[in-house]
């Protein structure tokens, strides 16, 4: 076996660690390149639905992000003035799923634990401070050209998975549109030890707060709620995230003598795109390489990592043998259709009933989420779909 004969990986969060990891385990050389000096600490993505847990468990690392995180076997859709709409409750999945509960543990977490694997492994190889600038092809090789601290460097392999991030550079190497919008809104995400849910009733660790004004997202993590919520009209990401906007913002959500002491606040732009497509010969795109949403519902990570075993599996079938290369059509032919018409659409149907201001519209969709949480039947298919179950039952039906 020649040192091309390997799978090159660009980027070091939850969607390249899981390739990387299925890859190595099923005796795949991997080499996967980070252009950070270290895992980023990315705290945006926290929410592990269901079928990643699978998935996970699958990669023989599920039991660790659990410890490290917060089981929620339920969330809440609610109002600020109705208080608790519907209260979902993911153990109607049982028999759907291992796993019939979402965890809170954030996305870097679960990097952690896969590179600590990944690092033992004598077929994986992991570079930091490697920042992919091109990429070039044949019929036999790919080769990722990086800056690296000792200079430039050409990396070799059989098949590149870019998974570095929206701004994706090999994306835009490789030519591909990544068609879609940018919502007019920056979103805050903050976090704070205090005690919001002695202040809420009956506040569940997932939470989505309703209102044409004020919406906001509570999410629960170890230690800390974060805080997801609009920016307004005019306000800048440095305006933000000042103390004054911050202290602002939080004291409507719940008012409190003095200042909250927060632990981190990031400002940042949302998108909906996805790519004109997922392959451009020997390269793949996958997660926010491939596409992009409002993190309404904890869709993004969750879609990327399922991205990457859907991907890993049909190349460690061709790779073996097992299938010809047109296999690997069918990974954009099943994950680009779901990421357009399934979690593009719901995430987007979710920001709409938040902010929804037509007080007959409110109350239609409150009545009727109410009556569906509270029917097994109703709430079970909901939940097939919120936890994008319904999402990878239908991929496997394509192509």
């Amino acid at each position: 076996m020649s040192d091309n004969d390997r799978v090159l990986i660009s980027g070091a969060g939850p969607v390249g660690c899981s390739a990387a990891l299925y890859l190595a385990k099923r005796g795949i050389p991997v080499t996967l390149v980070e252009a950070a000096a270290d895992l980023p600490e990315d705290l945006r993505a926290s929410t592990f639905h269901p079928p990643t847990l699978d998935m996970l468990d699958e990669l023989g690392v599920v039991d660790k992000v659990i410890e490290q995180g917060i089981v929620c076997p339920v969330w809440q859709y609610r109002d600020t003035r109705e208080g608790v709409v519907a209260e979902w409750d993911l153990s109607v999945l049982e028999n759907d799923t291992g796993h019939p509960y979402r965890v809170q543990c954030e996305q870097y977490k679960l990097t952690r634990i896969i590179v600590a694997e990944l690092q033992q492994m004598d077929n994986v190889e992991v570079l930091f401070e490697a920042k992919g600038t091109g990429v070039s092809q044949d019929d036999e090789t790919v080769t990722l050209s990086a800056e690296t601290l000792e200079g430039p460097r050409e990396l070799c392999g059989k098949y590149l998975i870019a998974a570095d991030g929206a701004s994706s550079v090999i994306r835009i190497s490789q030519g591909i549109e990544f068609p879609g919008l940018t919502f007019p809104e920056l979103w805050l995400c903050t976090s704070s030890e205090f005690n919001f849910e002695d202040h809420f009733e009956n506040l569940a660790p997932i939470a989505y707060i309703a209102d044409p004004n004020f919406w906001f997202v509570f999410v629960r993590v170890p230690g800390l709620w974060r805080l997801l919520l609009p920016s307004r009209p005019g306000e800048t990401a440095e305006s933000l995230v000042s103390d004054a906007t911050v202290q602002e913002r939080m004291q409507q959500v719940c008012p409190i003598e003095g200042d909250y002491d927060t632990f981190h606040r990031t400002a940042y732009a949302v998108h909906q795109r996805v790519a004109e497509t997922y392959r451009r010969g020997r390269v793949f795109l996958a997660g926010d390489a491939a596409h992009i949403n409002n993190p309404l519902g904890g869709m993004g990570m969750n879609g990327g990592i399922h991205d990457a075993l859907n991907l890993s599996e049909k190349l460690v079938k061709v790779w073996n043998g097992k299938a010809v290369d047109s296999e690997l059509d069918k990974y954009d032919a099943q994950r680009r259709p779901i990421a357009i018409d399934y979690v593009q659409q719901t995430t987007i149907r979710n920001k709409a009933m938040l902010e929804e201001t037509d007080p007959d519209a409110r109350r239609r969709k409150h009545d009727e989420m109410s009556a569906s949480a509270a029917d097994p039947k109703l709430a079970r298919d909901y939940l097939l779909q919120s936890s994008m179950i319904t999402a990878l039952k239908r991929a496997e039906a394509l192509a």
